[in-house]
Formats: structure tokens, C-alpha cells, sequence
């Protein structure tokens, strides 16, 4: 063992260069605590620090204290031996992390279906000390599982409680969450999700969620917040928390209706996030803020069955609010979420967004909405001089796209074989047999149709064009239907959802690039197929920024794709083509077709990129055909 391998320092280097490697790190650390006495604890302090099921801990009472028998796989130890903690005890104190809520994704993993109840059972069937893991920090629970079972997880030393579905029991509820103060008097971090089994809310529940406000005040040093309270009366409780610095609301009509306005302090908030239903409520909870925070997103989900009163003025009347006294609160970062709200007719952005032109300290924005939207160079350039110190830009249309994929044309067919030789006597020939009308069996044969589900999506027909290289199957044009909302599609989707109103051009990104320099982030539609007076050496005019790494390019359309590297690598010299939301797609399971669905010259503008920076570093010249 080198001497090295003792210097904290060292071994901390060591172990964060593991800890990168997300699919062998734990195997790593596995065979340093077998193998390396030096960094066996250190080892096991990480292997144990996180745990996302009881399973582990409860394997060692198994392995403890049931020994084998040559009839049966295991049975019980004898009652008269002491029952051996030696195992469970080695492990239980490096805890410091137990995510519960994802339970069924441990057992799919693990090919077992045991419950949490029988691992916890393990764990309470002896006397053991309490609580059970003495040193734990952070606690995540199973959603639908009784608080009650919480007593002996909870410790003096938690810091987070996670509880992200609870279903309401008058007795017990209650009875659980007033003694969890005086288990765990230093939580900072609280996510309490109640809900009634039958999704009424009757009046017990409505009296009892004032108490819950209640307990939920009572901890002093809370600094984060995430809850559902179903009055206005929890809501006005919540808002005298001092030490409450970030809060995440579920609130409807019924929780808000009847709050005054300027009737909501919160001293010391820093960021507000919340989720209504409809854009009257958000504007109900927006005058009844005393004060804003320095961070707010809200989240209007509201299905076209529950839109309300919906229009861009009504969006108007919520940022006006926002913006309200700009000058005092100094807002920083704003997100909005406007899921089928405003129509099919295009609204401009620019204006949309315009009482937000007072707040000079923005530095990041991010408009989400579902309905089409349109915005020039012109109004790009309005918004960065009213925003100059932006850092993150996000104007996204989450409506459903219309993907299609032309596959290449089939080859050319063979030429006919020459006619047999005619015989001395010819006879005539009788007409062909036709059944037309009957199948058509003497038409060409057709392409072989196979049926693909894809997940939140109808069963779509592909028919499999064998062209080229054998076996490489080509998707046809296809059309996503719509998904119902608020369903969106999952993340690893192999195919682009996003629909994209592009109609800047490099001129308007240019210009946001000099007027915000401190930009490093953006998602915007652009129009890559507009080049003008863009082709020279320097395309930027001087324009550099070197902060963007990271930008959604992929699915705007595209003309040229050297002029487009040439633009790109003159005016965003870091971006990074193989990183974040320009990376290729990820390739569909093995049941589905393969796909090409980045456009081919989004790939040549990555390649080219690629060269130009390789060539930048070695100092190589470029030919001058390529300039």
C-alpha cells in the first residue's frame, strides 16, 4: 500500500473519480473494501451512504440469525441463542440516505417482489436500539405507506423528509405528524403530499389541514417547503414562517379564493414555485403576495375542460402582477407554463411578455406554452436590451410535432429477361389471367407491415423497406397523434416531440449574444436556412461568446450545413455539439425499428465543428476552398 493512499486529500480525489463512473463506481468500491485494508471503511462509508430499499439491511438479520438445514433452504435459530446484531450494527450507522419512494423500480431491478413492510418487519422483529439508523440525514417515503411505520426511521439528526403521497386517516394521520417535531427537531427540507382516498375532500379533512399548518410551523429551522394545503387559512398559517426561504404549492380555487390581498408575508423566501389549475387562481394567489421572492415559476395545469378565463390579456393582468414593484423585489428568475391555454391563433411572444421588460435583473426566463407562437430578430433584440444580464433563455413550444421521415427510394428494378426463343409454329398467345378486382394478387409485392407500440402513444403501422444494406429498415412518414393532457411524452421517446415556430435567424441570435453577454444557456427555434450576408470570415462581426456550451439546435431547420458550422464556431466557439441537448438521440430498444431521426445535416454541422476545433488547437490552417 502506498503511503499516499493516507492523505485525505488524495483518497478524496481517488474517490470522486470513482464515484464519475455511475455503472462501475459501486463495483469499484465493492472490491476496494475486499481487497485494500487502507480504503476498506472509506469503501463501505460510500457503498452504505445511500440506500434506496430496506432490503439490504434486512439481509443481514437474515444472514445473522437463520442457519441452514439439509430439509429446508433456512430455519429459525434456536430461541435460546442470543439474537447477533454484529452484522446489522457494522452497516446501519453509515446510512445516511434512504430513497423509499421508488420501491417497485428496487424490485424490478432486483427480479424480487418482497414488501417494505416485511423488510421493516425484519428489522422490528428483535429489539434493536432506536432509531434504527442513528446517523441518517435524508429520508424519502413509500408513497401510500402508513406514517406511523416512520417512528423508527426518524432520528435527531434528519435533515429532509420526503413524503410525496400520503392517503388521509383521520386518526392516524394526525396522530403521526404531531410527533414528528420532537423526533427530528432539525429538519430543514419538508415534502408532505396528503390526499383523501377518494380524491373528496369532505370537511374533516378541510379542519384537519389546518392542523397540519400547524405542525408544519412548528419546526423553527424549515428553510424548504413542498406541500398541498386545501384552505386559505393552511396558506396564511404557512406564510409566517421566518425561516421558510423556498416554497413549492399545490393550490386550487378552493385554497386561495378567500385569501386578501397583500395578506402574504413570507419574510424570508428567496424561491416560490407553485401549480394551480386554472390562470384565475394563480392571479387570486399573485394579490394576495405581499412581496415577491427573487425566483417564481408557476405551473398553470389545467385540461381544456378547465381552462376558465384564458387569453393573452388575462397572461397580461398575471406578469403585470409579477412585475409590480420591479424596482424594490428584483426579480431574477421567472418560469411560466401555459399548457393549452391560449388558442391556435400565433401570439407574439414579445408581447406577451412585455410587462416583464421592467425587471432589469432578470437572469433567466423560461416560457412554456402549448399554443403557437411567433417571434422576429426585431423582437428577439427587444427583449435582450430590456434583459442584459440574462444568463438562460427558453422559449418552448410543448405542442406535439409532426415527424416525418422520407425513406430513400427504392432501387431501380431489374432489367426484364430476354424473351424465350419462339417455336417454328407459333400459336397465339392467350390473354393474361387477371383478378382484378379480387385482391389484386399480380401487383407488385407490397413492403412487409409490422405493428410497434410505443409507450402514451397509439400502435403505429411501419412498413419495413428492405433498401441498401440488408436488414436496415427505413421509418416511413408518420404522424404523432396528439397526447391526451396532461400526459407528455417519456423522456427517451425515439423520435423528436417538439414543434418549433422557427423564424429568427443567426441575426437575431447574434444580437442577443451582444446585448447579453452573460448568456450561457438557450433554447430557441432558429431558422438555419437563412444565410444572407452571412457567408464572409467573419460572420459574428466580432460577436463571441464563449459562455454557451449547452443550446437546442437539432430540430430547427437547416440550409448549408459548412456555412452553419462556420457561423456557429465563429460566434459560440465552445459549444459543445456532443453534450446536452445537441446530443444524438438515444437509440430505441431492441423491439422497436432503428432510426435516423437527427437531421443528417445538423450531423454534418457537428462533424464540422468538430474539425474546427481540432484544427484551432493544433494550429492547423484551413484550405482556402473551405473559406
Amino acid at each position: 500500500m502506498h503511503h499516499a493512499l493516507l492523505i485525505p486529500d488524495v483518497r478524496a480525489h481517488i474517490f470522486a473519480s470513482i464515484k464519475e463512473d455511475r455503472q462501475l463506481g459501486r463495483c469499484t468500491f465493492a472490491m476496494l473494501a475486499r481487497t485494500c485494508s487502507a480504503l476498506s471503511e472509506a469503501s463501505l462509508d460510500i457503498l452504505w451512504s445511500e440506500l434506496d430499499s430496506l432490503r439490504p439491511l434486512s439481509s443481514c438479520i437474515y444472514a445473522a440469525n437463520t442457519v441452514s438445514s439439509s430439509d429446508e433452504l433456512t430455519i429459525e435459530a434456536n430461541d435460546d441463542t442470543r439474537p447477533d446484531f454484529s452484522v446489522f450494527d457494522k452497516y446501519a450507522h453509515r446510512v445516511r440516505k434512504l430513497d423509499l419512494s421508488g420501491q417497485q423500480r428496487f424490485l424490478r431491478r432486483n427480479g424480487g417482489y418482497p414488501s417494505l413492510t416485511e423488510d421493516l418487519g425484519a428489522l422490528l422483529y428483535y429489539t434493536l436500539n432506536s432509531p434504527l439508523l442513528p446517523n441518517l440525514r435524508h429520508l424519502a417515503w413509500a408513497p401510500g405507506m402508513g406514517l406511523n411505520l416512520l417512528r423508527h426511521l426518524l432520528g435527531p439528526h434528519l435533515l429532509s423528509l420526503k413524503i410525496p403521497s400520503h392517503r388521509w386517516s383521520s386518526a392516524s394521520t394526525l396522530f403521526a405528524l404531531t410527533k414528528i417535531p420532537a423526533l427530528c427537531p432539525k429538519i430543514k427540507s419538508l415534502t408532505l403530499q396528503v390526499h383523501s382516498w377518494d380524491g373528496h375532500i369532505d370537511s374533516e379533512l378541510t379542519q384537519s389541514s389546518r392542523c397540519i399548518s400547524r405542525v408544519i410551523g412548528s419546526w423553527p429551522k424549515l428553510e424548504e417547503l413542498d406541500c398541498n394545503p386545501m384552505t386559505f387559512e393552511g396558506v396564511s398559517h404557512l406564510s409566517g414562517m421566518e425561516s421558510l426561504r423556498i416554497l413549492r404549492l399545490q393550490v386550487n380555487a378552493a385554497s386561495v379564493i378567500e385569501l386578501p390581498p397583500d395578506s402574504l408575508s413570507f419574510p424570508s423566501l428567496h424561491t416560490f414555485q407553485f401549480q394551480t389549475d386554472t390562470l384565475d387562481t394563480a392571479i387570486t394567489l399573485m394579490k394576495a403576495m405581499k412581496s415577491f421572492p427573487k425566483s417564481l415559476k408557476i405551473d398553470v395545469f389545467a385540461g381544456r375542460s378547465r381552462r376558465g378565463t384564458c387569453s393573452p390579456e388575462i397572461v397580461g393582468v398575471l406578469l403585470g402582477l409579477v412585475s409590480r414593484d420591479a424596482s424594490y423585489h428584483e426579480l431574477r428568475h421567472f418560469s411560466l407554463n401555459l399548457p393549452f391555454l391560449l388558442g391556435d391563433n400565433p401570439e407574439n411572444v414579445s408581447e406577451i411578455l412585455r410587462p416583464l421588460f421592467v425587471c432589469r435583473e432578470l437572469r433567466t426566463l423560461s416560457l412554456r406554452m402549448s399554443s403557437p407562437f411567433t417571434l422576429g430578430d426585431d423582437d428577439l433584440e427587444m427583449m435582450a436590451d430590456a434583459w442584459p444580464l440574462l444568463e438562460e433563455l427558453e422559449l418552448i413550444d410543448l405542442r406535439p410535432r409532426v415527424a416525418t421521415h422520407t425513406p430513400p427510394p427504392l432501387p431501380p428494378p431489374p432489367p426484364p429477361p430476354p424473351p424465350p426463343p419462339q417455336p417454328l409454329n407459333p400459336q397465339l398467345a392467350l390473354p393474361p389471367i387477371t383478378t382484378t378486382g379480387l385482391g389484386q394478387p399480380n401487383q407488385a409485392p407490397q413492403p412487409q407491415v409490422v405493428t410497434v407500440t410505443i409507450p402514451h402513444h397509439m400502435p403505429m403501422p411501419l412498413p419495413l423497406v428492405h433498401a441498401g444494406p440488408p436488414n436496415l429498415l427505413y421509418p416511413p412518414a408518420f404522424t404523432i397523434p396528439p397526447p391526451v393532457f396532461p400526459v407528455f411524452p417519456p423522456p427517451d421517446l425515439f423520435f423528436p416531440v417538439r414543434s418549433r415556430t422557427a423564424e429568427l435567424t443567426f441575426h437575431g441570435l447574434i444580437s442577443l449574444l451582444k446585448l447579453c453577454p452573460n448568456l450561457y444557456y438557450f433554447d430557441l427555434a432558429l431558422d438555419a436556412t437563412k444565410l444572407d450576408d452571412l457567408q464572409g470570415d467573419r460572420p459574428g462581426g466580432g460577436v463571441c461568446n464563449r459562455l454557451v456550451k449547452y443550446a437546442r439546435l437539432i430540430d430547427s431547420p437547416i440550409g448549408d450545413p459548412e456555412v452553419v458550422a462556420r457561423i456557429l464556431f465563429d460566434i459560440l466557439p465552445e459549444l459543445d455539439p456532443l453534450a446536452g441537448p445537441n446530443a444524438l438521440l438515444p437509440v430505441p430498444p431492441q423491439h422497436l425499428p432503428a432510426h435516423n431521426m437527427t437531421p443528417q445535416r445538423w450531423n454534418l454541422v457537428r462533424q464540422r465543428m468538430m474539425d474546427f476545433r481540432h484544427n484551432a488547437r493544433h494550429g492547423t490552417p484551413q484550405p482556402v476552398s473551405e473559406i
